[in-house]
């Protein structure tokens, strides 16, 4: 026997459950984004991975990020640069990134060989899978590429890249820019790949370089010409410029890659002993060291008194290099950012990087602005990515990661 039971309300008993329903749905949604922090998987990491901090006789990791197959030939540049060798090999993770459209899950999808794919979902990268193939198969055992696709929404997109940073123990994440320069002259812009870029710089744990495309290095193709590289690093001081350095003499050892370190000082600290009181001073002395012998590449120190002359540095560059590596911030301050801070169109390029791309500038040439991931720790983020100027601040306490812990939702 069933008996249905009917109950019958007012309508103002009614309305003050719709209105405890709404109010429970106001009350409950942000407190579960104010507890829940996806960042935690990835930032309590038991210790920080830089290219300054990786040894070059081990394998170095990077990873890189597309969102459409036009951003294949500069990266390619970027990891030929990097000089991969048996020696110094080089494993590259690339994650072509999706926007997720007409579905609530997020899909993760790995082209290796031995990995079944949905046709239709892997022809979204199939160009980009071949471009990558093609040129792990020249460089034989000097490179290993792993390639793989994300869908998934752009506001949490930075947390599904932070997190297969973490799991693959990547030293460095480079990110396109959000602005691209096409041979006629015209720019296109994606302010979704902008927001996406500045939450990277916020939250991973490991250095992240933004690649601002411009000049020779998206057009020429590593598979099919032999090109020399021409490289600067603009240096002033701190972590960034050193992991940029870091970056550079690297490269410097590839027998295709010319390499220049522009050290710029203020009067003051011209003729301070840089070989061995401070970290910047190490770096400096261990590239002239090593790299100043090598006929191709060179050492110029510019003294320079304010953000003038700092600036006719900067424009004296214009068709001097294919790349130039800068770090984003900066611990100073120093009167050669007087005011320039105020006028910055890009904050996440920092002082430098912005001065060379700005809508402004006449610099040709391609940029890569690096951030060196400093701190790590639950919570952390970067108030100061509105500025190119970081003060000093003590370090965060850093928490153990177990490495084998799978967190990573693959779909």
């Amino acid at each position: 026997m069933h008996v249905l039971f009917c109950l019958q309300i007012d309508e103002q008993s009614y309305g003050n459950a719709l209105i405890a329903i709404v109010w429970l749905t106001g009350v409950i949604t942000p407190m579960v984004k104010f507890l829940y922090d996806p960042s935690k998987r990835y930032l309590s990491l038991n210790r920080r991975r830089t290219i300054e901090q990786s040894t070059q006789d081990i394998e170095l990791h990077l990873m890189a990020c597309i969102h459409d197959q036009e951003t294949t030939p500069s990266l390619i540049n970027v990891l030929e640069m990097s000089n991969p060798s048996l020696e110094n090999p080089i494993c590259l993770y690339v994650l072509h990134l999706i926007q997720l459209r007409g579905r609530s899950t997020p899909v993760f999808i790995d082209h290796q060989p031995h990995c079944k794919t949905n046709p239709p979902q892997k022809n979204y990268s199939q160009h980009i899978v071949n471009a990558f193939r093609s040129y792990e198969r020249q460089k034989s055992n000097n490179v290993a590429v792993k390639l793989y696709t994300s869908i998934s929404p752009y506001e949490t997109m930075h947390d599904e890249i932070c997190m297969q940073v973490a799991i693959k123990r990547v030293s460095l994440l480079i990110v396109p820019f959000h602005k691209q320069w096409k041979s006629n002259g015209m720019t296109e812009s994606a302010h979704p790949i902008q927001a996406l870029n500045r939450q990277l710089l916020r939250t991973a744990p490991c250095s992240v370089g933004i690649l601002i495309e411009r000049g020779a290095l998206n057009i020429s193709n590593p598979l099919t010409n032999v090109t020399f590289y021409s490289v600067g690093i603009i240096f002033i001081e701190g972590n960034d410029d050193r992991e940029a350095l870091a970056y550079a003499m690297r490269m410097a050892n590839n027998p295709i890659v010319r390499v220049t370190l522009i050290r710029l000082m203020e009067p003051r600290k011209k003729y301070k002993n840089l070989s061995n009181r401070d970290p910047d001073g190490d770096l400096i002395h261990m590239f002239k060291v090593d790299c100043i012998q090598i006929k191709r590449h060179g050492y110029k120190e510019e003294v320079v008194r304010d953000s003038v002359e700092m600036i006719n540095v900067l424009k004296s560059l214009e068709g001097c290099f294919d790349l130039v590596l800068v770090g984003r911030r900066h611990e100073s301050e120093s009167s050669l950012f007087s005011g320039l801070t105020d006028w910055n169109e890009y904050p996440e390029l920092g002082t430098i990087g912005d001065m060379l791309v700005s809508s402004d500038s006449t610099f040709d040439g391609s940029v890569l602005v690096i951030q060196q991931q400093k701190r790590s720790g639950i919570g952390y983020h970067d108030f100061h990515l509105d500025s190119g100027i970081l003060p000093k601040q003590e370090n965060l306490t850093i928490v153990e990661f177990p490495s084998d812990r799978k967190v990573w939702p693959i779909v």
